[in-house]
């Protein structure tokens, strides 16, 4: 991705120089860049005295390295956002992208692979599209028969398994989704067309989180509908919430009376098995904070820890065995993992930026309230829907992984920070 962003950016900058001023680093910000690369540093130089070389981290150099790698990414990331989201025109076609990106993702990659999790003849489609975008986890068996929906008959788009694609579609494009048919559109140009659109769109995610056979799927689905009732607007709230009534009565009938349905929530849900690695992962780095509370251990650094404070019973498995206790301990929980790597200072902070967006938004959200034409109608579905973004992020972080730092959570961040911005610059003139 990086490279197609890398060649948009130039073209604009070169044929608007004067973005150039407008994206550069403050003399502060650089500070702080460097201030934490030096805790990093200082964090990756005492690891390495300590424990030496060890296949549960990085290493010194690569660690350090990969850590200046993340901070480049979340300065890229605003830096296209900025230069690419200027008015209310961008904003609609980066709404409408998405929208289009999500159809073309669903009908090209999504909906074969649901095809193939059935046993339907779409397995030379979806490996196809699997050889040339599917991520891969080293070591693993989930992807011999060409791709992990032929090996596994569950869905993940490309990415390496069916949680992540959950994570993807339900935080990326949930909010949005969710937002868009809670707004009134009498006075948008096909505002009700676009709302049919998106139940429809809303009716295949929830399948495709179904169909993903994951407790995170479930988990989004019931998320999903929560905030859907909770900023529903009065004269709907009341619909909705009979709805999601209804649909749980039809759930559990249909839980009790077919035996197949049955017994893929008992295996992904109610009897789950594998759980020890994320319950005593969660331990660890819980342990990890803990014991380094202020600056953490460094990013990259916590599989040791994690290996130290793992409770025995949390290691008599074939995952733990076979994988976590030869390569690093992978981080299971964002929100613990995000303390145990940078600490309470860091987090802290982030916190405080992020609330005084969310109180910078709520300001502007209720002069918007007062006005309808199609730019502040805008304005009100993507600060709703960076409302339901901020929740559902963290409550989903605090039980599992998120992927924060990729680049599709990334550019919906500064997205969402963007527009709070221009909205606050419209009402102002």
């Amino acid at each position: 991705a990086f490279p197609v962003f890398l060649i948009f950016l130039l073209i604009k900058l070169n044929l608007k120089p004067t973005l150039i001023q407008e994206v550069l680093p403050e003399r502060r910000t650089l500070k702080l860049w460097g201030l934490l690369m030096v805790i990093q540093f200082i964090l990756f130089g005492w690891h390495a005295l300590q424990y030496g070389d060890s296949s549960q981290t990085y290493g010194l150099i690569h660690g350090w390295i990969t850590f200046v790698q993340l901070v480049f990414v979340i300065w890229f990331a605003y830096v296209l956002q900025k230069v690419f989201i200027r008015d209310a025109d961008s904003i609609f076609k980066f709404l409408a992208s998405l929208i289009i990106s999500l159809v073309v993702y669903l009908v090209v990659i999504i909906v074969p692979q649901l095809a193939v999790s059935f046993r339907l003849p779409f397995t030379e489609w979806t490996n196809f599209f699997a050889s040339i975008f599917e991520r891969h986890w080293d070591s693993r068996s989930w992807y011999d028969a060409g791709s992990y929906v032929a090996t596994q008959h569950r869905i993940n788009g490309f990415e390496p398994e069916a949680p992540f694609l959950v994570m993807l579609l339900g935080l990326v494009f949930g909010p949005i989704l969710v937002s868009i048919v809670q707004e009134p559109m009498k006075k948008y140009r096909n505002g009700r067309r676009l709302q049919k659109l998106v139940w429809v769109l809303i009716f295949v995610l929830s399948v495709v989180f179904m169909m993903a056979r994951s407790t995170s799927g479930y988990l989004m689905v019931s998320l999903l509908g929560m905030f859907t009732v909770v900023f529903a607007p009065r004269s709907t709230r009341k619909c909705l919430f009979i709805a999601g009534i209804v649909s749980v009565i039809v759930l559990i009938t249909v839980y009790s009376f077919v035996p197949a349905v049955h017994a893929v929530f008992d295996k992904w849900l109610f009897a789950k098995q594998g759980t020890d690695n994320r319950l005593g992962g969660a331990i660890g780095l819980l342990q990890t904070f803990i014991h380094h509370p202020f600056f953490g251990v460094g990013f990259g650094n916590e599989g040791n820890f994690i290996e130290q404070f793992l409770p025995e019973w949390s290691k008599h498995n074939s995952e733990y065995i076979n994988f976590y206790s030869k390569t690093a301990y992978p981080v299971l929980n964002d929100f613990l993992g995000w303390l145990a790597r940078f600490g309470a200072v860091v987090v802290i902070s982030a916190i405080w930026l992020l609330s005084g967006l969310v109180i910078r938004a709520v300001n502007v959200y209720r002069r918007l309230l007062q006005l309808n034409n199609p730019e502040q109608i805008e304005y009100r579905i993507v600060i709703r829907a960076f409302f339901v973004m901020v929740p559902l992020t963290l409550m989903v972080a605090m039980i599992t992984q998120v992927n924060a730092f990729s680049w599709p959570m990334l550019l919906m961040y500064f997205f969402y920070w963007r527009v709070i911005h221009l909205a606050e610059a419209s009402l102002e003139k």
